[in-house]
Parts: C-alpha cells; structure tokens; sequence
C-alpha cells in the first residue's frame, strides 16, 4: 500500500531536523544495575546506615575487602570532615562491580568526595554538597556498559555553584535556573552543564520559545533533579521546534547527550512541527528522562510528545505521562510524536488525541526506528482515517522494529480508521515484530486477529487479557529486565531499572 501524502510531507519536514535518523545508535540495554530502584546486585559496594561492614578505609581511600561490603554514612561523612575521599568498588583482589548510594549524604567541608565504581553508580537517596567542595563520579572505571542513574526523588543538589563536579573526566558548570543553562548553552553549545538544584520555573513565566533555541551539542546532566511549571509557547515557524531544547544534536558524532533530568507539569503549545517537554527534535541520547504534563500544538502534520516531537537519536530508561493533543492532522504519541531512531527500556501513560489523518499511539504516533524493551498505558484517539493503536500508530519503515513490548492502553473507536491493540497499520515486513503484545481486556479490542488494524493477523503481535499479563511474564521477556509484582504498575509487568512514576 502506497504511504499517504501526508505521511511523506511530514517525512520531508522532518528530514530538516533528523538527517540521520537511519544511522547505527547504541542501545542502552545491558549492564544495568538491579540495585538501581530496589532491587539486589551480586557484587556491589552500598553507602546505607548499616554498620561498615567488608570495607577498608584508609589514607583516604575506602575500598571493598569482599565483593558485597558496606560503608556506613556516618563513617563516610567522619571521613569527609578531614579531607577529601575516594570510595571504590575495586579492592585488593576484590571487585564488587557497583556502587549503590541508599542512605543520604551532606557534608559542608570543603572535601571532595569521589565515587568510582568498576561499572554502574545508581543514586536512591539525595546527596547534599552544602559546602564549597566537590564531587566526582566515575562509572566504567574498567567495565563497560554502566550508567550513572537515580531513582524517584533522589538527586545531587550543590549549595555553591563554584563548587566542582567531574563525570567521567569531564569539568561540569553547574547552573540553578533555565535562564542560567539557556544563557551558558548560547555561549558554547558543545559544553558540559548540569542542574545545581530542583528548579520551580512558575516565576519565569510563559516562554514565547523555547527556552534553549541553540542547537545544543554538548552534555547536559540533570543529577536527579526536577525542573516544574514550565510553561513555553512555540511560534507558528514550521522550522521552529518547541521543547525545553529546541534541538539536540550531536556534533562530530559525539555530544548532544541530556540524561537523568525530570520535568513536572510542563505545558508546551506548539505553533511548529515538532513539539516536547524535553526537547522539540532529538538526534542525540536522552536517557533517565521524565516528563509529565500536557504538549499540544494547531499546526498541521506536527509531531507532538510529552518527552520530545521527533526522535532520530536514542531514548532509554525514560518516561512521559500527561495529554497530547491536536485537531489537526499529525502524529502523536505519550513518550514521542514520532521516532526514526531507538526507544529502549521506556513507558508512557497517557492520554493521546489527534485529528483526522493522524498516527497515533501511547508510545510514539510513528515508528520509523526500533523500539524495543518498553509499554504504554492510558488511551489514545484517532480522527477519522488515522492510524491509530495501543504503543504505536504506524510502522513505517523497511527497518523498523519491535521486541519485548506491550501496551494496555485503550484504543478509542473512530470511523474509517485503522484500529489496532498494539499498531494501527504496519508497513514493515513480517518479523520485524517479536513477543509484542496487547491487553484484550483494557484496549477494546479483543479480535486475537486484529494486534494490528493492518495488515490482520500481524505475526509477533499476540493478545492477552489482563489477568493473563499478570500471571507471569509474558513469553520472550527477559527476566533481568521486567519482573512483577502485584504493589508496582498494576500488576503488570515493569521494568526493573525503570519502574513506574
């Protein structure tokens, strides 16, 4: 079947913005620590209020005697109090892989604390640098593949913003508004900058654009933090994205990377083509993200999401919940409006409604990428002829893929729609898709024929009730990434580094 017009106008509007949105990109999938939001890892150093236990300390070095040890906070902040610290997970013939902060930290000394772990850094609690001190964070120190990542409410706040902070050998400006960060980016938009604090933006008032319209290329680490009430109006340049970064974009191939950064209540009403919370374009990484709040946008054919518009980069271990809307023709999903690049390890819950003519899903509206690892909840609506399914309105590309993903949102009825549980129409070739699935009970579609509202019977789409998505994982999950548990999402399966806000 031939793409639509629209289809093809909106894909060469986009092409302005994501030039290699068919490019190799890594995927963040392996190497993430289960400690991360509550779970256990086989070897790990833990900063709790637990007795020091398996742990040396001496001349300034804490560092495990066992491949499970524990520093007790109150011996780490005595130590912080005479000098500086290096805690590590590499021993004397010992390594215990991660590093779990699970108590919270402060101190006022002038101390540098450093945190060096073999592979991942995973933040439960807050750290407090009250002082004009420092802090360095150091993953992969001999591994590969570890993140730096914060659960819910944890964060790295800075009292001082001449205080230092180092992230795998690279000097961070630290920042405490939009305005500050918009400024410093304008200035060098390949620079590295991170979120001082939490940061109300209600004071700021409405943005007339986004508040970061340089392209940004460099590294912007969010330690955690919240940034709420942001409010931004786009203008009605279609070349014009609206988010709190216009565009991130890599330069030279490196760069262009937001990470562990929050967004509560935006609002964002698009006058552009690509319009998002976090960002109105990405071609970059983003990953540890959230967004909540609503986007919208009267623009024909704009691709509107409440973590970013379009995305021709990587998106992992990130979240959106909230409402997209549009009367007008577009696409439009929770997580992103459209996606030619990677969404790995991500969720939305939200509500989606689109005019006639549009692709819409709970995850992304069109998926000319992989995505792979990931679910939605919530509703979506179509207007009449849309394209229009449970994680993805329209599967557009030779490539593209699915794996290990489900939804349970609810697939409101319009007439002369494509109408799937799981993807309103799919161009791409059987087996593209594998162990994705539907719930029957919540997305009104029960057909077992109809995963797809196009073509039928779409092979790797498979429909189960509620009651069945609850009883175990479904077949193909890996258990290192989801598990269940009736207190967490319903029941449903979550996933462990990533669980739902």
């Amino acid at each position: 079947m031939a793409v639509p017009n629209l289809r093809r106008t909106r894909d060469s509007a986009r092409s302005l913005y994501s030039q290699s949105r068919r490019r190799s990109v890594i995927v963040f999938l392996a190497g993430l620590s289960l400690a991360a939001f509550g779970g256990a890892s086989n070897a790990a150093v833990t900063i709790s209020t637990a007795a020091t236990q398996n742990m040396n300390c001496s001349g300034g070095v804490c560092s495990p005697t066992a491949s499970i040890a524990n520093l007790n906070v109150t011996d780490l902040e005595n130590d912080l109090a005479s000098g500086n610290l290096i805690v590590t997970t590499t021993g004397s013939g010992v390594e215990a892989t991660d590093m779990n902060i699970d108590a919270g930290i402060a101190w006022t000394s002038p101390s540098i604390l450093s945190l060096q772990a073999y592979h991942s850094i995973a933040v439960g609690q807050p750290i407090a640098v009250n002082g004009t001190s420092g802090l360095t964070i150091l993953t992969n120190n001999g591994g590969s593949g570890g993140t730096f990542s914060f659960a819910e409410g944890a964060n790295v706040s800075f009292l001082d913003l001449a205080s230092a902070l180092s992230i795998n050998g690279a000097a961070f400006a630290l920042e405490n508004s939009v305005q500050s960060l918009g400024s410093a980016i304008a200035t060098n938009p390949v620079g590295s900058y991170a979120l001082a604090n939490n940061y109300n933006a209600a004071g700021d008032g409405t943005y007339t654009n986004s508040p970061i319209p340089t392209q940004f290329g460099g590294y912007f680490e969010g330690l955690g933090n919240t940034i709420s009430n942001l409010s931004m109006k786009g203008t009605d340049n279609i070349n014009t994205p609206a988010g709190l970064f216009a565009q991130i974009q890599p330069v030279n191939g490196s760069g262009g990377v937001v990470e562990n950064i929050t967004l509560q209540n935006v609002s964002v009403t698009g006058g552009g083509i690509f319009v998002g919370g976090l960002a109105g374009s990405n071609n970059g990484t983003i990953s540890g993200s959230f967004a909540s709040g609503a986007v919208s946008s009267a623009y024909h054919q704009a691709s509107l999401g409440i973590l970013v518009g379009t995305n021709g980069g990587t998106i992992s271990r990130s979240g959106a919940t909230g409402t997209v809307s549009s009367i007008k023709s577009g696409a439009g999903g929770g997580l992103a409006g459209s996606s030619g690049g990677v969404i790995s390890q991500s969720y939305a819950n939200c509500t989606v409604s689109m005019g006639k003519g549009s692709d819409v899903g709970g995850l992304t509206g069109e998926n000319l990428g992989s995505i792979s690892q990931s679910y939605s909840i919530g509703s979506v609506r179509g207007g009449v002829s849309s394209r229009f399914g449970g994680l993805l309105g329209s599967e557009d590309a030779e490539q593209s893929t699915i794996a290990q993903s489900y939804s349970t949102t609810a697939v409101k009825d319009d007439k002369n729609a494509y109408r799937g549980g799981l993807i309103g129409e799919d161009f791409s070739p059987p087996g593209n898709n594998t162990n994705t699935y539907w719930d029957t009970t919540t997305s009104q579609v029960k057909n077992p024929k109809h995963g797809a509202g196009k073509p039928k019977s779409d092979p790797g789409i498979t429909g189960l009730t509620t009651t069945q998505l609850q009883a175990g994982l479904p077949s193909g999950f890996d258990p290192i990434v989801w598990a269940e548990s009736p207190g967490i999402n319903g029941g449903l399966p979550y996933l462990i580094a990533n669980p739902p806000r």
